[in-house]
């Protein structure tokens, strides 16, 4: 359903991250581009809305008796995303843009770059006394700059804080906040998180036989079940691989009526 003018467009995950209103808000300020979320953020979102609205759906039938449709647009499940954006339209007027990773209303809350790579560093209220303790400064001559983000004050004080964190390695930073309660961590690349204890520590990459290119280690079953924990039983296969099984042990389909389909290359 929707707007006849709308309903034969095609879409990829740029189109439905554009539409619904994500892209307009990542990025930085004009005039620098909108930026999409990645990777595919838009195709992994709307398959999550599907999958839960499915199981709501199964629920519903299996208390009713009745089914019905589920109707997942991938920009709706996009637009779903932008918190308080647009009742913040609707009840004053303001059309939220981009502002990169700072918070306009009190600081530290953005990325860092430390000797040796980045970090991210985010305090809101009596944090903010601790990260004046971490980096000394003096609380009280810094009071104006939490949440005078664009003042003087409030400058002088990012400036400050990123001169301490730009002449030291990341680990130091990371363990200095995290010792005084700031949440603080690395930003993370592909090697550094297949080499993290944490990341070890809960087992998040695993390892499966893929049919098409052998062993296999990435992502594993997320999230964690105490009683039924999950696995990637198998990599991807080939499209038609499963029409035996889906066919004729799940559809009923016999033996003869499948070489039909396959003759006339429906399957």
């Amino acid at each position: 359903s929707g707007h006849p003018d709308y309903l034969g467009r095609a879409s990829y995950d740029m189109i439905g991250q554009a539409f619904g209103g994500l892209m307009n808000l990542t990025g930085f300020a004009d005039p620098e581009p909108p930026v999409r979320a990645v990777p595919y953020t838009g195709d992994y979102i709307t398959a999550l809305f599907a999958l839960w609205s499915s199981l709501a759906a199964y629920i519903h039938r299996q208390r009713t008796g009745r089914g019905q449709v589920v109707d997942v647009a991938q920009y709706e499940a996009v637009h779903a995303l932008l918190g308080g954006t647009m009742v913040q339209y609707f009840q004053t007027g303001v059309v939220r843009e981009r502002s990169g990773n700072k918070s306009p209303n009190f600081q530290p809350y953005d990325a860092f770059r430390a000797s040796d790579g980045w970090i991210v560093l985010g305090a809101y209220g009596p944090v903010f006394d601790r990260v004046c303790r971490v980096i000394g400064a003096d609380r009280a001559e810094c009071a104006a700059a939490a949440t005078s983000v664009s003042s003087p004050e409030g400058l002088a004080f990012d400036a400050r804080l990123r001169d301490w964190i730009g002449a030291r390695p990341v680990a130091d930073v990371v363990e200095a906040f995290n010792r005084e309660k700031v949440p603080c961590c690395q930003v993370m690349t592909s090697a550094d998180m297949a080499t993290d204890p944490h990341y070890r520590a809960r087992e998040v990459h695993a390892e499966w036989d893929d049919p098409q290119v052998g062993p296999v280690r990435g992502t594993g079953a997320t999230p964690q079940f105490s009683e039924t924990p999950g696995r990637v039983w198998r990599g991807s296969v080939p499209v038609g691989n499963d029409n035996e099984l889906i066919y004729r042990d799940l559809l009923g389909v016999d033996d003869g009526e499948l070489a039909v389909l396959r003759e006339r290359r429906v399957i």
